[in-house]
């Protein structure tokens, strides 16, 4: 492997970490000054990692996993799953299926917090997406979904 393979991995990782980063984020609805101020970061450095362009240290990114008040393994879940595809995902893709921090919770139906599940998000954005006749339908089906799975 050459030095410039190395440096494009490296620098697939880091855009990876920052679209993780960066859809969390928006996901709570935070603009990036306000994530900069919970984490105790610059907005600009924050800018540059959630663009892939600077490297955050592992001290960085447990203040940005706690100023998105999730733990920091869920952020290295989040990335290990999108790296270990290989494949970039769609922009609305759900590109990982419920993590540990999901999994070890026994009422995790009753009432997630929207920080813990991308899913909910992800169907959200794509139902945006559809004719107001599909979206009904999708409605439709998912309380369907929810009243036999009781």
């Amino acid at each position: 492997m050459t030095d410039e393979d190395r440096g494009g991995e490296a620098s697939g990782v880091l855009r990876v970490w920052g679209e993780v980063i960066r859809r969390y984020r928006q996901w709570l609805g935070l603009s990036r000054r306000d994530l900069a101020q919970r984490a105790g970061i610059s907005a600009v450095f924050l800018g540059e990692v959630e663009r892939g362009q600077k490297e955050a240290s592992v001290h960085t990114l447990q203040a940005i996993a706690s100023g998105l008040r999730i733990p920091l393994s869920e952020l290295y879940l989040r990335v290990a799953a999108r790296l270990d595809g290989g494949m970039k995902p769609e922009p609305n893709e759900q590109t990982s299926l419920p993590l540990g921090v999901r999994e070890g919770s026994p009422d995790y139906l009753d009432g997630v917090p929207r920080v813990l599940d991308e899913t909910a998000f992800d169907l959200y954005r794509a139902a945006r997406t559809l004719r107001s006749d599909h979206q009904v339908s999708l409605l439709v089906l998912a309380q369907s979904l929810a009243r036999s799975s009781r």
